[in-house]
């Protein structure tokens, strides 16, 4: 569980986070949509600790937290199993045997089978994005943040890395947030959605869904898709709505 409690922040003079609160609960996969430069990343990077509030407070349940870029932030010099393993080592720092077996047995997770040796170089975007998912989900996470991690990728890519995203959590559930410009990855993926507007960012949107995610199939996501623009449009005044 994450609990933000008014929130202040800013950089500069440009205030992008003024009084925000919210609670993201136990277990549950929020997505965080709204315009470019509305504050999604910096409501991510202060949860993770990696920016500070200027006023208010986050409190998480748990700082075991996997964190997924947008960029897959690789290791040059470093192969698949190397890189994966890298963020095992302040939670088991004594065991290498023990953090090689697990960064191998998450490289099989993500269908890297036969690639644990290779380097960044040698491979694609999707692959590179499927190590950055495999490392964040090696520490077993109680925290998931997601920063539009399938941006770069086409739409076959993108939907691959949603079905191990999905085969991962299933394995460990962990509290999940995760950034996106794609509305069709939060109606898939996500319990709750967030849709932030203007600047201080504001809630303009909160929408839930009445099925499983395991359970909407393309009719239904494009459905809530045209559902949820339509609201999007109807409160760009407004308040939330569920």
């Amino acid at each position: 569980m994450v609990y933000m409690e008014h929130i202040n922040k800013s950089f500069g003079t440009l205030k992008v986070i003024e009084d925000f609160s919210y609670t993201f609960n136990q277990g549950e996969f929020v997505c965080i949509c709204g315009p470019s430069g509305i504050g999604k990343t910096t409501i991510l990077q202060l949860i993770a600790g990696l920016q500070q509030p200027d006023a208010g407070m986050v409190q998480c349940a748990s700082r075991n937290i996997g964190y997924v870029f947008q960029e897959p932030r690789l290791i040059p010099w470093c192969n698949v199993v190397e890189n994966i393993e890298m963020g095992l080592f302040h939670i088991i720092p004594e065991d290498p045997p023990e953090r090689r077996r697990r960064a191998a047995e998450m490289a099989r997770r993500v269908g890297l089978d036969g690639f644990q040796d290779y380097y960044p170089a040698q491979l694609s975007g999707g692959m590179k994005q499927r190590v950055s998912l495999a490392r964040a989900f090696a520490v077993e996470p109680d925290i998931l943040l997601l920063d539009e991690p399938f941006s770069s990728l086409n739409i076959e890519l993108r939907d691959a890395m949603c079905n191990y995203l999905q085969q991962l959590l299933a394995l460990k559930p962990c509290t999940s947030v995760m950034v996106t410009h794609t509305l069709e990855d939060a109606v898939r993926l996500a319990d709750r959605l967030l849709y932030l507007r203007d600047r201080p960012c504001r809630i303009a949107l909160e929408y839930t869904w009445d099925r499983p995610s395991g359970q909407r199939d393309m009719s239904y996501i494009y459905q809530q898709m045209q559902a949820i623009s339509e609201k999007i449009d109807l409160n760009c005044d407004g308040g939330r709505e569920t």
